[in-house]
């Protein structure tokens, strides 16, 4: 894959551990010659969709448009409402789903098991082989 191609990607998260986003992005900013576009909702630039319908809606057109979607594959999307359906409009659109385990992380949450093409270790090269692999393996 060429240098030049700018990756979109969408990563999952929960606001209440914006602190494991946050790392993962600036992981991301590390790996060298890889472009990326974060096309994630954090906490600092919410949608401005009115209700859930409207923001389901605004979701799905992030999702739309991104290359990979990845997950922090810790406990809490096994409880959290908006990154299971983060992860399950991104099945409807045949996105590939990475999930990204954390440094000392025992337990992974079922559902990213579940739903997840490919489970990574959070280290910036297995992140990056994961994404360009799911990008190349990519026929949807």
């Amino acid at each position: 894959m060429s240098s030049e191609k700018i990756v979109r990607l969408f990563i999952s998260h929960s606001w209440d551990h914006n602190d494991d986003y946050i790392s993962l992005v600036h992981l991301l900013k590390k790996i060298e010659n890889f472009v990326f576009y974060n096309y994630s909702v954090p906490e600092h630039d919410p949608l401005s969709a009115d209700g859930d319908k409207e923001l389901m809606h605004e979701l799905s057109e992030q999702l739309r448009g991104c290359h990979v979607v990845i997950v922090i594959a810790s406990m809490y999307p096994s409880y959290s409402e908006w990154i299971q359906k983060e992860v399950l409009i991104a099945n409807v659109y045949g996105k590939p789903v990475l999930g990204v385990i954390p440094r000392g992380q025992k337990r992974i949450s079922k559902f990213v098991k579940t739903y997840a093409d490919k489970l990574v270790r959070w280290s910036s090269r297995s992140i990056h082989k994961a994404i360009i692999e799911l990008m190349e393996n990519d026929s949807r």
